[in-house]
């Protein structure tokens, strides 16, 4: 929920759909229209540089559990 502080490294999604990447000490803000909103855990954030939002790049983590194809 908005102003609750983050627990997990990650990449966060309200109910409006927009994601963020928060880090453990953030505070959830607050969505531009919504307002106070509720915030869900979409993924882990191993690294910043290599997070593919879109899915679209063969990114080195990807192409790792692809066996390098």
């Amino acid at each position: 929920m908005t102003g609750d502080e983050v627990e997990v490294d990650g990449v966060y999604a309200n109910e409006a759909g927009r994601e963020v990447t928060l880090r453990r000490g953030d505070k959830f803000p607050a969505d531009l229209t919504l307002g106070r909103t509720t915030w869900t855990l979409k993924g882990f954030s191993l690294n910043e540089a290599t997070i593919d939002h879109i899915q679209k790049e063969n990114t080195w983590l990807r192409e790792q559990d692809q066996g390098g194809r």
